[in-house]
């Protein structure tokens, strides 16, 4: 993996418009509903963020994730959609911390306890020669977005978590930053998140994380796609975006190692 250096420096590829967009083979604005992604960005992060709870659960009952910007139209996340749907939709009438015992045990080992050996943030997924750039890229795009991300439960993560690192991509969305959106889902998500969710899916013991992983993993690659066409930046030709890089969750393969393997 090349270093990571700070993107202070980037420009984007033509010049832009005041919302971000490239003027140069722009395609059709409706090409994104940045809305939507900002609002799916943001579920997201909450999910891989919060330890289940009855308020958490009951509102995923009361605004289905199913009917909401996290469906999209591809298999991998209408497929998770409606398991996360049907997940919520079998607990009890009245939910209770009782009947939540067995997915905050998951989220335990997946966030907190490293029983599952896979690490929520990026630091570890990166050779250790690169961990201190990586960190410094990312204190770098933080600039001008720490009040928003220094809210609860973010407040509570470090800076190179997964749920962190989804919400600044949602602040940068946002703004309008487009441009910069790519370019900091190329630097950051888009190294190590798949593999993080990959690992997540073929690890966890509920479907409802399973899931979330899932979700997590196509809302980043598509959305990848759409502001690309939008904005005119086509994935790096050395990213490995081809059908077996998005389908790597789904096979069983465990992705490169993390230092929180044995």
């Amino acid at each position: 993996m090349e270093s990571t250096v700070l993107e202070a420096d980037l420009s984007p590829a033509g010049d832009a418009n005041d919302d971000g967009s490239i003027i140069a083979g722009t395609a059709a604005p409706d090409a994104l509903d940045l809305a939507a992604s900002v609002q799916g960005l943001r579920l997201l992060a909450r999910l891989n963020a919060e330890e289940p709870t009855p308020a958490l659960l009951e509102t995923l009952r009361r605004d289905p994730v199913g009917r909401g910007p996290l469906a999209l139209d591809r298999d991998d996340a209408l497929q998770a959609a409606a398991l996360l749907d049907e997940v919520v939709s079998d607990l009890p009438e009245r939910i209770t911390r009782r009947s939540l015992v067995p997915l905050v045990a998951d989220f335990t080992a997946i966030h907190l306890s490293g029983e599952l050996r896979v690490s929520p943030t990026e630091g570890p997924w990166l050779e250790e020669a690169l961990r201190e750039d990586a960190a410094a890229s990312l204190r770098h795009w933080r600039n001008g977005l720490d009040a928003e991300l220094r809210q609860g439960p973010l407040d509570r993560l470090a800076e190179d978590h997964v749920a962190v690192e989804l919400a600044l991509l949602a602040a940068l969305l946002d703004r309008g930053r487009r441009p910069d959106a790519i370019r900091f889902l190329d630097r950051h998500p888009l190294r190590w998140v798949p593999d993080f969710c990959s690992r997540v899916a073929t690890r966890c013991r509920e479907p409802f994380f399973a899931s979330i992983a899932i979700l997590t993993n196509a809302q980043l690659d598509d959305l990848r796609d759409r502001l690309g066409e939008v904005c005119g930046l086509p994935r790096p030709a050395e990213d490995g975006s081809d059908a077996r890089r998005r389908r790597r969750w789904t096979d069983g393969r465990f992705p490169r190692a993390c230092t929180c393997d044995p």
